[in-house]
């Protein structure tokens, strides 16, 4: 089972295409995998996607969360400060 084609792959793009073309010209055959080397090629650049969107993800995260604690940390000071 892989993602939809449908939606943009930018690193795999043609990887994609290349499946889709197999699947056209082959509408029958495909079925008795014809189009196996384009699917496992498609599968592995869709898992080196998936590594970099993680990465991105997690980084984007680790940013977001110091600014959040950053933010909490000065509030608590603020918070201390007014109660003295």
């Amino acid at each position: 089972m892989h993602p939809p084609l449908f939606k943009p792959h930018p690193l795999c793009g043609e990887c994609v295409k290349t499946l889709v073309n197999c699947h056209n010209e082959n509408p029958y055959a495909k079925f008795f995998g014809v189009c196996n080397d384009a699917k496992a090629a498609m599968d592995k650049c869709f898992k080196e996607e998936k590594v970099v969107r993680r990465d991105a993800n997690l980084a984007r995260a680790r940013v977001e969360d110091a600014r959040w604690r950053q933010k909490m940390a000065e509030d608590s000071i603020r918070d201390n400060a007014s109660v003295k």
